[in-house]
C-alpha cells in the first residue's frame, strides 16, 4: 500500500520503547538486495521422514499450493477487494503449513544444518532475528488486509 512505512513497522516490530541510540537500525534497501544468499536447501529429500507416503505427499502439495500462490501474487494489485482478502488468507494458511512441517523437522533434527546457518545469516545481514522477521511479515500482512478491508468497505459505501 502507498501508505507502507517500512522503518515504522520496523520499529514497532521491534517494540518502540527502546532509545534510538541503542536501537539497531532497519533493514535498508542496500542491506536487502546485498543480504547474504541462501543456497541450500531445508531437506535433500533422502531424510528417514520422506520415506512415508504421507509426508512425501504433504510436502509436494505444499510445494505446489506456495509455487502457485507465488504465481498468483504477481497480480495482487489487480485482485478487487474481496480477491485481496481471499489471497491473504491462503498465503497465512499456507505459512501455517510451512511452519507445521519444518517445526516437525526441527525437533526430528532433519533440517539440513547448512540451511539453518544459511537462513541467520541471510536475516544477520539484514539487521533482523527470526522474531523480527516474523513480525515484521505479519506487520506487513496486516497492513495489506487492512487496505483490502478500506477498499472494499469504499466500494460497498458507493
Amino acid at each position: 500500500p502507498p501508505e507502507l512505512d517500512l522503518m515504522k513497522m520496523i520499529n514497532q516490530a521491534r517494540g518502540s520503547g527502546a532509545d534510538e541510540e541503542n536501537e539497531k537500525p532497519p533493514p535498508s534497501m542496500s542491506a536487502m538486495t546485498s543480504a547474504t544468499y541462501i543456497t541450500s536447501t531445508p531437506f535433500t529429500g533422502e531424510e528417514a521422514a520422506f520415506e512415508s507416503e504421507t509426508v512425501r505427499s504433504e510436502y509436494e502439495a505444499l510445494c505446489r499450493d506456495h509455487a502457485g500462490l507465488i504465481e498468483m501474487g504477481g497480480g495482487y494489485a489487480k485482485f478487487d477487494p474481496s480477491g485481496k482478502l481471499a489471497f491473504l488468507d491462503q498465503l497465512e494458511k499456507v505459512e501455517e503449513r510451512w511452519d507445521v512441517f519444518y517445526t516437525r523437522f526441527s525437533l526430528m533434527g532433519a533440517l539440513d544444518k547448512q540451511f539453518i546457518k544459511e537462513s541467520g545469516a541471510f536475516l544477520q545481514s539484514m539487521g533482523l532475528d527470526e522474531g523480527e522477521f516474523r513480525s515484521l511479515l505479519k506487520r506487513a500482512h496486516d497492513l495489506l488486509r487492512e487496505d483490502a478491508e478500506r477498499e472494499r468497505n469504499m466500494v460497498f459505501q458507493s
